[in-house]
């Protein structure tokens, strides 16, 4: 598969903080490289969340990577390259996850293009029973509600099951990535 990738992809892009004025489609835009805990994703599925408006308006300039960027957090797709330290993960595989979750570098390229590269922590498999875009749409909400419950202190019931593409610490054990967590409430 590594072999038919291009070195350039369509993509969204934005050169400077603002309005949905600054997205721009760059139709001849690189591939990214891929490090030796990551892997390239051929993007099938993308979703968008309030943080992704928030982060291209500026909001998080601090923490955030300087344009030009890719915007998107949550994707699902295809692993068509995989890095020298990559173990869990092999060409072919469909994954899903937040690619900017608990990463120690801002991302520079999002889930809104043909391709995106990810570390290998931050996926899990695609669950069989979804498809592509019930996949993205799924790990930043997921997160979004444990958090919320957790800080309420929330007791959990199963209802759902998958393996989750992000880390979540619960009664003190961390639940790490592609492992099967049942919760509900």
């Amino acid at each position: 598969m590594s072999s038919s990738i291009p070195s350039k992809m369509k993509a969204w892009v934005y050169n400077e903080y603002g309005g949905v004025e600054v997205l721009k489609f760059e139709a001849d835009y690189a591939v990214p490289e891929v490090k030796d805990d990551q892997v390239l994703i051929k993007v099938v599925a993308a979703a968008l969340n309030p943080v992704d408006y928030k982060i291209r308006m500026g909001k998080f300039k601090a923490i955030d990577s300087k344009p030009p960027t890719v915007p998107g957090y949550d994707v699902a797709g295809v692993v068509v390259k995989v890095g020298s330290e990559v173990k869990g993960l092999k060409e072919g595989d469909e994954v899903y996850g937040d690619i900017n979750e608990s990463t120690t570098e801002p991302k520079r390229y999002g889930s809104l293009a043909e391709y995106t590269s990810v570390e290998e922590k931050l996926l899990a498999l695609k669950p069989k029973n979804l498809d592509f875009a019930q996949a993205a749409s799924l790990p930043l909400a997921i997160e979004t509600a444990y958090e919320e419950s957790e800080s309420k202190q929330v007791e959990w019931e199963v209802f759902f099951s998958a393996p989750l593409p992000v880390k979540m610490e619960t009664r003190g054990d961390f639940l790490e990535s592609r492992k099967t967590v049942k919760f509900a409430k």
